[in-house]
């Protein structure tokens, strides 16, 4: 049933299955700088049914320094920490999953 967004245990590996691949497509636009962004903690999770499933994510994130470029990444031109909720969207039937929303902040 369609609906609105229902909280889900912050441990469900569906939860964290869509945490990592969140985390994974966010290190990948960064992938010019020297660091990349690891998960600290999963805060909060609610699932939403539509046309898929939309995991509503809230995920606290820590910077790591990629080890070829330690030198480069000690700069304060990015936070350390962040806080990012992301929004994916599963299509189990169709095998697609992609982030939907994405907005973080220090």
């Amino acid at each position: 049933m369609t609906g609105q967004p229902r909280p889900v245990s912050t441990r469900s590996e569906k939860v964290w299955r869509a945490a990592r691949f969140a985390v994974g497509e966010f290190n990948n636009a960064l992938s010019q700088q020297p660091f990349t962004y690891k998960i600290l903690n999963v805060t909060s999770a609610k699932v939403q049914v539509v046309a898929g499933v939309n995991y509503i994510i809230e995920v606290q994130l820590g910077r790591v320094c990629k080890s070829s470029l330690l030198q480069k990444c000690h700069g304060k031109s990015h936070p350390k920490e962040l806080l990012c909720t992301f929004t994916v969207t599963e299509i189990p039937w169709e095998g697609k999953r992609f982030v939907y929303r994405r907005i973080c902040k220090p």
